[in-house]
């Protein structure tokens, strides 16, 4: 038998643990008691404020709302002093929502989704406090947004920009109010402005207590579109499904899709004869990823829509969208791990983990438990399950992409073993998920900035936020992770071409035939077409057809005018003549050439008389090696001509490896201008999916220099240009012209402008270098005649004022590469 017993030691250790456990929060409840609750608005009176709004149309998806206040307030308000306090404290975030602050919203949400790049400054002269605030917002997604004191309404004809200031500033002296509507001029403007200039600019001086201007205006078309197309509000939502989130998203992966199949079709039938076992598996490979790549980007794209159909015809109260979102992020993952031929015990493993975890959102769902975010209950802080379970879903989808990125790149050859994919795979998802856990945190930090954290409702807000953030993770991250799958989607067509193609059976093929040709044209133009949107919708089909029509017209130009193309005595072309000799005959032959034009160029500064003696005999060696080819060929143009390897799929290889390499530090000038440069940094890193937009710039610009090398290698016997250099400014124009294009057409119409001219300079600089790099191998057999590579360089080129001609061109790519991207500011947060 138990008796209770109650002794005094433990009497006292029961209290002691009910005073910890009611101490913090008696003290949360004195300091909420002790916080400020008025602001002496009658302190205020004499306040000096101006306000300006400024709007940023063009260049830019979504137009841009800059709101600027400076406020000075007499340095004997009560809450004055509070300002200069750190901004963590309770009595500065008081005193500052007494002047900027917002009211708030249902249930006393506080949270304010401004932008501020620059910290609220503050400063006091004894008689004045005078506080600079400066905050931005882009106009997307939501019908009525609110920055700094302004508040802008959107509607379906126009948008409504007016002045709400708090209500402790009502009283106060508004020297001066300033819109600047960034081009549209304004249909109406309440009350009228005192000063003016072109419609667009419109000044008040000294408003009075509820006489706070208000302009409605019409947004230029391209922004006004962009938003109509993107926004999920019932006004337009049947254009959401046409837009960036629907069918112009989904049309790339479909255009993608049937152009690998149509190049593989071409490419099968060049083949004469049953195709070899390994041919078969390609050509089968190609077929299925083709096929994936259309399904997964409907699934993404337009799943979502097909659920609102349903959504309406069921009369479901309840948003299960996210839910949607795991099981199209679950089978992306899933169809690629299949796809990437894992071991058997691997994929019994994925496809146990991936109806695991789908089946416990279910179950969740249904049951409505909280270890998992779903629609009707808050996830339990601190949301750890919730974070474990997205890390388990894009561990299923980085392992997809590594198996499936080994497989075309090692296609019928050794591949990665299990458990460094595993690993690398893991240590991905953690990352992506460590990322989105810190960006909660400085996502937090910046909506909560004027709240108390001893209000009651700021924990709950707090909950709810994080419960939404992870319940968004899974909408979030499926777009930028298939965009990674995007990036893979070219190189099947380099695993095809490694296994069938024609070289391998015709020894005088010396370059690509009409079926390979076409299939690096669908290869270059698949990488490189601009995804641009006009109005909201894809031009892809334009631009895509624009840089097949520019590739295509390259080649044919090349194989008219190229070197090999050339006729010799026997009507064959050149390169199937000399592709049937052997290498270091043509480089000693070139070698010999370029020896008796030194010669000779020394004669021309010597003595009359020893010049007559040996000039003639010169003269007629170089004659007779010219006349033995066609006319405008000469030895020396031969190893350019062929370049550094044996056969065009050996300069393919080598061109993807040198222009992979030479491209390292303009990929890490491009990320940091694009990810890190100025403000750029903290949009990144506040977007839940930052590390997957990190890895994108990245794997874009190595992609984009593997395919473009391998294309100059690949035709570099094709291309006009009979050095390195020359030949790969014309793959620099293909690049060029439809990036062009795209450009011109956004600048005509107003939209977004894209960073078009930096990146044709980087990409002309990086091919232009690899071109030389090229050349150089050539004559590696050389080098050791010479000290140094520049030594080389010149002697083979013989053109001094060509090569200083090529560094100048260099250097003006380069100053206008970081011209262009110095200029730019930062980016919209992740559509």
């Amino acid at each position: 038998m138990i008796r209770p017993c109650c002794s005094a030691p433990r009497l006292l250790y029961v209290l002691f643990l009910v005073l910890c456990l009611t101490l913090p929060e008696a003290g949360r409840a004195r300091a909420a008691e002790g916080a400020p609750t008025d602001c002496r608005a009658d302190q205020l009176k004499k306040t000096k404020v101006t306000a300006l709004a400024e709007f940023k149309h063009r260049g830019n998806d979504f137009s841009m709302l800059t709101s600027t206040m400076d406020v000075s307030v007499p340095a004997d308000w009560r809450h004055a002093s509070a300002l200069l306090l750190d901004a963590h404290a309770s009595a500065y975030r008081f005193a500052l929502a007494c002047l900027v602050g917002k009211p708030p919203g249902e249930q006393n949400d506080f949270r304010d989704d401004e932008w501020r790049f620059k910290p609220v400054t503050v400063k006091a002269d004894g008689q004045w406090v005078k506080v600079h605030y400066k905050a931005a917002t882009w106009v997307q997604n939501t019908s009525l947004v609110a920055v700094g004191s302004w508040r802008l309404t959107v509607t379906k004809d126009n948008w409504r920009i007016e002045l709400r200031p708090t209500p402790a500033l009502k009283d106060a002296n508004w020297e001066k109010v300033h819109v600047s509507l960034g081009g549209p001029g304004a249909l109406t403007a309440d009350p009228p402005p005192a000063f003016g200039e072109g419609g667009t600019r419109l000044s008040w001086r000294h408003e009075q207590h509820d006489d706070y201007p208000t302009v409605t205006f019409r947004p230029p078309a391209a922004q006004h579109w962009d938003y109509i197309t993107t926004t999920s509000e019932g006004t337009w939502q049947a254009w959401e499904a046409w837009g960036y989130y629907g069918a112009s998203s989904a049309f790339w992966y479909v255009a993608t899709g049937g152009l690998l199949l149509v190049a593989g079709r071409r490419l099968r039938l060049s083949l004469s004869g049953k195709l070899m076992p390994q041919e078969s598996k390609a050509m089968q490979f190609l077929r299925w990823w083709a096929v994936l790549l259309m399904f997964l980007g409907s699934l993404i794209y337009l799943g979502d829509n097909l659920y609102l159909v349903l959504h309406r015809l069921m009369g479901w109260k309840d948003d299960y969208s996210p839910t949607l979102a795991v099981f199209a992020l679950a089978f992306l993952g899933l169809s690629l791990c299949l796809l990437g031929s894992l071991p058997k015990h691997l994929r019994v493993g994925v496809c146990a983990l991936v109806l695991g975890l789908t089946g416990a959102y279910v179950v969740s769902e249904v049951n409505d438990f909280t270890l998992l975010p779903t629609a009707d209950q808050l996830l339990s802080p601190p949301g750890w399950t919730g974070a474990m379970a997205c890390a388990a879903l894009m561990a299923v989808g980085w392992l997809g992409v590594i198996s499936v990125g080994q497989r075309i790149l090692l296609m019928g050859e050794a591949r990665l073993p299990a458990w460094v994919m595993v690993c690398v795979a893991v240590v991905a998802a953690m990352m992506t998920v460590l990322w989105s856990y810190l960006a909660f945190a400085r996502h937090w930090d910046r909506v909560s900035w004027l709240a108390d954290p001893n209000w009651p409702a700021y924990n709950t807000l707090w909950a709810t936020t994080l419960d939404g953030w992870w319940w968004a993770f899974p909408v979030i991250v499926a777009d930028p992770l298939l965009t990674i799958v995007s990036l893979l989607a070219p190189l099947p067509l380099l695993g095809v071409l490694r296994v069938c193609r024609v070289e391998q059976y015709e020894k005088g093929a010396f370059t690509p035939d009409r079926a390979e040709k076409f299939l690096l044209a669908v290869l270059f133009a698949v990488t490189f077409a601009p995804q641009g949107y006009y109005y909201g919708f894809s031009a892809y089909a334009l631009s895509l057809l624009l840089c097949l029509c520019t590739a295509w017209g390259v080649i044919a130009l090349g194989s008219s005018v190229s070197v090999l193309e050339k006729s010799s005595a026997d009507n064959a072309p050149l390169g199937r003549v000399i592709s049937r000799t052997d290498r270091a005959d043509v480089l000693r032959l070139a070698r010999r050439f370029r020896e008796l034009q030194t010669q000779l160029h020394r004669l021309s500064t010597a003595k009359p008389a020893e010049r007559s003696t040996e000039q003639g005999s010169i003269e007629a060696e170089i004659d007779r090696l010219d006349q033995s080819l066609p006319e405008g060929v000469r030895p020396a143009d031969l190893p350019f001509a062929f370049g550094p390897m044996s056969t065009w799929w050996g300069n393919a290889r080598r061109g993807a490896v040198d222009a992979c390499l030479v491209g390292l530090p303009v990929t890490g000038l491009l990320y940091w201008t694009s990810a890190v440069k100025g403000d750029s940094w903290t949009v990144t890193t506040q977007d839940p999916a930052g590390f997957l937009l990190i890895m994108i710039e990245i794997l874009y610009w190595q992609v984009a220099w593997i395919v473009g090398g391998f294309f100059l290698g690949a035709l570099w016997r094709d291309l006009p240009g009979r050095h390195g250099p020359a030949k790969a400014m014309f793959v620099a124009l293909v690049f060029a012209v439809p990036a062009a294009a795209d450009f011109l057409i956004a600048q005509a119409l107003g939209g977004n402008v894209p960073r078009m001219i930096g990146e044709i300079a980087a990409f002309g600089s990086v091919m232009t270098c690899t071109g030389l790099v090229m050349d150089l191998q050539t004559f590696q057999d050389e080098r050791r005649y010479w000290p140094t590579n520049a030594s080389l360089a010149a002697y083979v080129y013989q053109m001094r004022f060509a090569s200083v001609a090529f560094f100048l061109a260099q250097l003006l790519a380069l100053a206008t590469l970081w011209k262009t991207l110095a200029d730019m500011g930062p980016s919209a947060p992740n559509r």
